[in-house]
């Protein structure tokens, strides 16, 4: 098996420095606005000339300003950022795997292993892909490529940020032996301190203890899967992850408020985002405006048997002219994001059709 792993790197704040060329090179924190006080929330993300002042992701947003106050801190704009992650995920992603696991909004996971035939050619093609969300998108991402999902992560990981590694099967045992265990996902500060106490500190040490003792101390699951690991057994397979949301947004000629003008670019963003569902049908509606100022608004409404596209449009054109009687900015793009999607044949059988 030849896994390609990518990473987008510091995602959120990248899509703000291409929104924004001039704040590219200052320090960048994206930050998630709790409300209850000024400045009260978290650091959702950082650009690296953040990250060497000190600011890290989940600091408490006053404690960052006090390390670096001239910073540029801005506030969260998920709709934008799952729009270019939709665009590179589902318009060049899935253009180079037999199969693509959507890990989230900025990683995923490629089954290439009938797409190359070695791992050199696994190169090329990751050096192909970076390329090509680059061109696309403007936006730089780290590769990783293993033999399994796991380390094809790590080697991403090692080789931030706007890298490419490879790790070849007759280099992995001695890759194993001289990895440190905290550099293996999903091995938290507590599980941490559990191995560190049973002399485990580089991953291969896992095969030093024993598996009925490790795994009263982390677990069975855990500890089988640091086993896998540790004995290179660990092949779990790239899977197809369903989307619970499908979004798509469109740039309008000329910024408006006129209702009907807006609707013909919202029909098409219906379209196009039912297309994407491949027969499924949303049980809930959302309409998103993205205003002249890059500000979101956005109406949604849930549907206990799901919607069909036809019944959509006539939904969308109330929901947006709810946005438009509370908001007396002009539109920059509208578009829909379609959520809870089921197949047709499974909302059939729930409800008894």
């Amino acid at each position: 098996m030849i896994v390609l792993f990518v990473d987008f790197d510091y995602f959120f704040a990248q899509v703000e420095e291409i929104l924004n060329p001039k704040i590219k090179g200052k320090p960048v924190a994206v930050c998630v606005f709790s409300g209850r006080f000024k400045d009260s929330g978290a650091i959702a993300t950082s650009n690296y000339e953040a990250r060497k002042l000190g600011i890290k992701a989940g600091m408490p947003i006053p404690k960052a300003k006090e390390i670096a106050p001239n910073a540029i801190y801005l506030p969260i704009r998920k709709e934008i950022y799952k729009e270019v992650s939709n665009r590179i995920m589902d318009g060049i992603l899935k253009n180079y795997g037999d199969k693509i696991e959507i890990a989230s909004i900025d990683e995923a996971y490629l089954d290439i292993t009938q797409r190359v035939k070695d791992f050199r050619e696994a190169y090329i093609l990751g050096k192909e892909i970076k390329d090509k969300i680059y061109e696309k998108e403007k936006i730089t991402v780290t590769v990783g490529i293993a033999p399994n999902k796991i380390l094809a992560k790590i080697v991403a990981e090692l080789h931030k940020p706007n890298g490419l590694g490879v790790l070849k099967p007759e280099e992995v045992e001695s890759f194993i032996k001289t990895l440190p265990i905290d550099e293996v996902p999903g091995v938290g500060n507590t599980i941490l301190n559990k191995l560190k106490e049973n002399g485990i500190s580089y991953l291969y040490d896992v095969t030093k203890v024993d598996f009925e003792k490790l795994k009263s101390e982390i677990g069975k699951a855990k500890a089988s899967y640091l086993y896998s690991l540790a004995l290179n057994t660990y092949n779990e397979p790239v899977k197809e992850r369903i989307r619970k949301h499908i979004g798509r947004y469109v740039t309008m000629k000329n910024n408006s408020r006129d209702l009907d003008f807006i609707y013909s670019y919202l029909k098409r963003a219906i379209d196009e985002a039912y297309s994407r569902a491949n027969g499924g049908i949303p049980k809930t509606l959302a309409v998103v405006a993205i205003m002249e100022d890059l500000d979101i608004v956005s109406r949604e409404k849930t549907y206990n048997f799901g919607i069909t596209r036809e019944n959509a449009y006539d939904e969308a054109k109330l929901l947006l002219a709810e946005i438009l009687k509370s908001d007396r900015r002009k539109l920059r793009r509208v578009g829909v994001r379609l959520g809870k999607i089921y197949k047709a044949s499974t909302l059939d059988k729930f409800f008894n059709f």
